[in-house]
């Protein structure tokens, strides 16, 4: 009998195909992301699709608010801001800020049994972080490149440059989307039959090599406290809890040591002083020290309501004009952390409401021991502390789609449990 394709499994699929970030081009993933939200309305509100639905999960406008509230804050921020234009812009690049929460938890979504759909996303991003790897290793290979690995360093960044020019995202994102697919590939490794387990744990060699090449001290850091704190909660035998732990930590700094790219980064961290720079002498480390002293100037000026979406930019500008050297001229910064950046637009209630929803994520699959989820929360958190991920569209759509997606799956197993009880 052939397959019958419903508007259920167009609607699985079509979520699927949001997990293909890593290899779509942002133009791709906005066309999948607007396929999904049209099949979802389709499939919430079209009565002859309704009989062979499965019972209607929760909805919930407390958690759509949660999650989706800084996106409302942003919008209001526009009855302030003194760039509405920019501001708008803006507004549109953070609209999966908005779509996610509003799909995920107020409208209805299929799934084809226990966990199918949560795993069926996890293997689509596996799949998607495998062949970008993949397509970065072959453009090494083809502008032999491989021999520039012993020379990299903060200032020859040639492998960085090269991975965001043939996958256009910046490198911060890549090394994200290796170290979430990189623990999807563990946790596989553990759970699949013989001839599975060598492609996962190739595909794990290949994710840390091109992480290790890219040389990005945020993700690299979240990797070894996600992994160390996923261990420590998943390991129950007494010894492995503080052995596991011991070695993942102790083999991760041995590879960032002996790793030139990281390593000359970590002793440029080491032998800076945290002060703005002055004249030539400046690098990543004294730059972030200017940035993070105007962003809180301004949060001191502006601390409940925040400047306005795209108001940040000229007034960021306007104080970097206060030091002495040109590094701030060559090129806009941001406030290179997600936090201060919401504080900064939006003021301190919207920084609250952030947080807040990071607690209910976190404990929210603490409960359902869905270590998926915790790894990425403590991936993302910490990556929150120096970038603003959730600046471009591949970063927002990312943090958005997985946590609202495993939010809403740990409410459901967690309602089952329940009614199982």
């Amino acid at each position: 009998m052939p397959y019958k394709i419903t508007i259920s499994n167009a609607v699985l699929w079509s979520t699927c195909s949001i997990a293909l970030l890593p290899v779509a081009p942002n133009a791709v993933n906005s066309i999948c992301m607007m396929l999904w939200v049209a099949l979802i309305l389709i499939y919430t509100f079209l009565p002859s699709n309704r009989k062979d639905r499965p019972q209607p999960r929760r909805r919930s406008l407390g958690m759509f608010l949660l999650f989706g509230g800084n996106f409302i804050f942003l919008a209001l921020s526009l009855l302030y801001s003194s760039e509405r234009q920019q501001g708008l812009a803006f507004l549109v690049q953070e609209l999966p800020m908005l779509l996610f929460p509003f799909c995920f938890f107020l409208l209805d979504l299929p799934d084809d049994g226990k966990d199918s759909l949560l795993e069926k996303v996890l293997l689509t991003f596996w799949i998607a972080t495998l062949l970008m790897t993949g397509w970065v290793f072959f453009n090494y290979w083809r502008l032999d490149l491989l021999s520039e690995f012993s020379k990299a360093s903060s200032f020859n960044t040639i492998l960085r440059d090269t991975a965001e020019k043939v996958t256009d995202k910046h490198p911060e994102y890549l090394s994200l989307y290796l170290v979430f697919a990189l623990f999807i590939a563990v946790r596989q490794l553990i759970r699949t039959s013989r001839t599975m387990k060598l492609i996962y744990g190739l595909s794990i060699v290949l994710f840390l090599f091109l992480l290790l090449l890219l040389a990005t001290r945020g993700p690299i850091l979240s990797l070894l406290v996600a992994a160390v704190t996923v261990s420590f909660l998943r390991i129950r035998n007494k010894a492995l809890k503080i052995i596991v732990p011991i070695s993942l930590t102790a083999a991760l700094l041995l590879l960032i040591r002996f790793t030139p790219a990281i390593y000359s980064r970590v002793l440029e961290t080491k032998n800076t002083a945290f002060v703005p720079p002055v004249g030539l002498q400046f690098n990543s480390t004294n730059i972030r020290a200017g940035i993070y002293q105007c962003s809180f100037e301004l949060i001191r000026q502006h601390p409940i309501l925040g400047v306005g979406a795209g108001s940040d930019r000229p007034m960021l500008m306007a104080c970097y004009a206060q030091f002495p050297t040109e590094a701030y001229q060559k090129s806009y910064y941001n406030t290179h952390n997600q936090y201060v950046n919401f504080w900064l637009l939006t003021g301190a209630f919207s920084l609250l409401l952030f947080l807040g929803s990071l607690v209910y994520a976190i404990g929210c699959n603490v409960r359902t021991k869905n270590y998926v989820m915790i790894f990425f929360c403590i991936v993302m958190c910490l990556s929150f502390l120096s970038e603003n991920v959730l600046s471009r569209q591949a970063g927002v759509v990312f943090y958005y789609f997985f946590i609202c997606l495993m939010v809403r799956h740990a409410r459901i197993a967690a309602g089952s449990r329940r009614a199982d009880g």
